[in-house]
């Protein structure tokens, strides 16, 4: 089990990043590390890397001695498809320059509309486009649904995460062991208790490095079941242990907080109860993409929408700012069906309603963050007619760059320029 142990190390052990950032031949051979793997981690390849990994558990499944769990200290498991996560700009960008003639603005969208209900209908294809989303699926959660808007409810106590009681919801990042902040890393290896869902096994490897009474939750997906469901097992199982524990850690992939349903309902019932929770940020796959696309939201800004949710409502989106879409892996799937083979069918209604606004021509990125810590992120640009095609889109989050220039709003900068005169 080298290579899992050495990048488990990697992500965890700040000797061994020193070792590896200084020489990674010599931190190659400290590790003793076979020329093919050394291979692997210098070419920076995410998906050779994920099946070498499992081949690597799976060779120790089966070898004499048996005790591959105990040598890895994980458990063996096929990891979830990854969900598949807005930041103030740092610096204004130049006051546009008047134009001729603005034309009106799109109006704003109502908020949380209600989810929409079942067509009646015997085709198939007209089933695929409307698959209805249960209330409960609505994982656009805001400050409310946390608790947050109750004096009560809110964690007053000013040691904050420091102090060893209730319910602590935390972040691995999208890079496993890299993007853990020293808050979530303290939290977890103090923990009385930890769960954990995370969609590799560096992740989890490091989560059992750092607390080995750590259980991971990912047993309760199961094939065909309702997803709601799955998240009502996974919230009683978090109040179950926090209830015996009394100070439980839950560890998520990427931002705790982001498209995660059973992450902001275990923090709203525990604080239902007098239990105090709280949730700590993490690095979120908007924030890689920023790094990994030049994606500036200070010039052009973003707009951002759960794609089922997307498809389902209305929205008055804006062409001229990018749009980001999560989850275009699971779109329309109310139950969980991996390998999701279904969502190339859904991708073709989605593209027609893009294609609308955008045309067939505009260039889309797919765009998935890198999990490990010596592998790049994938990044899949394709003409949007094609996306139904895209390699990557089954783990991928879609990112659509902005078309044409935004509507200057003259009323606005007419009342700007009258106050800088009065100055």
């Amino acid at each position: 089990m080298k290579l899992l142990e050495f990048l488990s190390s990697l992500a965890t052990d700040s000797e061994v990043m020193s070792a590896f950032r200084k020489s990674p031949d010599a931190a190659f051979l400290s590790a003793g590390l076979s020329a093919e793997d050394q291979k692997l981690l210098l070419a920076g390849d995410p998906v050779a890397l994920r099946h070498a990994i499992f081949a690597e558990r799976e060779a120790a499944m089966h070898s004499p001695t048996g005790n591959a769990e105990a040598e890895a200290g994980v458990e063996v498991r096929s990891p979830p498809v990854p969900h598949a996560m807005p930041e103030e700009a740092p610096t204004h960008p130049p006051a546009p320059k008047p134009r001729p003639q603005p034309g009106p603005m799109p109006e704003e969208a109502p908020t949380h509309p209600p989810a929409p209900k079942k067509h009646a209908s015997t085709n198939e294809a007209e089933l695929a486009q409307f698959e209805p989303i249960d209330n409960e699926l609505d994982l656009a959660q805001d400050a409310l649904l946390a608790g947050i808007g109750s004096g009560s409810a809110a964690d007053q106590d000013p040691c904050g995460v420091w102090s060893a009681k209730g319910l602590t919801v935390v972040g691995m990042g999208m890079r496993a062991g890299l993007h853990m902040t020293v808050e979530t890393r303290l939290a977890i290896e103090q923990a009385k208790r930890v769960l954990y869902l995370v969609a590799d096994p560096v992740s989890e490897a490091c989560i059992r490095k750092l607390n080995p009474n750590a259980e991971s939750v990912w047993r309760m997906y199961q094939t065909g079941k309702p997803r709601i469901e799955i998240y009502e097992t996974i919230i009683a199982k978090i109040l179950d242990e926090l209830e015996s524990a009394g100070d439980l850690c839950v560890a998520f992939y990427g931002h705790p907080g982001v498209l995660s349903h059973p992450a902001w309902e275990s923090i709203r019932r525990a604080r239902a109860t007098g239990r105090r929770a709280r949730m700590l940020p993490a690095i979120s796959t908007e924030d890689t993409m920023f790094a990994d696309l030049g994606i500036d939201i200070g010039r052009a800004g973003l707009q951002s929408f759960e794609a089922t949710r997307f498809l389902y409502y209305k929205y008055n989106f804006d062409t001229s700012a990018g749009l980001l879409l999560w989850q275009v892996s699971v779109l329309g799937e109310t139950d969980w069906n991996p390998p999701h083979a279904g969502v190339r069918p859904r991708l073709e209604v989605l593209t027609n309603y893009l294609m609308k606004s955008y045309g067939p021509e505009h260039e889309v990125y797919l765009y998935h963050a890198s999990e490990f810590p010596t592998s790049r992120s994938l990044i899949e640009r394709v003409a949007l007619r094609d996306l139904p095609r895209a390699e990557f889109i089954s783990i991928s989050t879609l990112y659509i760059p902005p078309r044409g220039q935004p509507e200057t709003n003259e009323e606005n900068l007419e009342e700007l320029e009258r106050i800088e005169i009065r100055k």
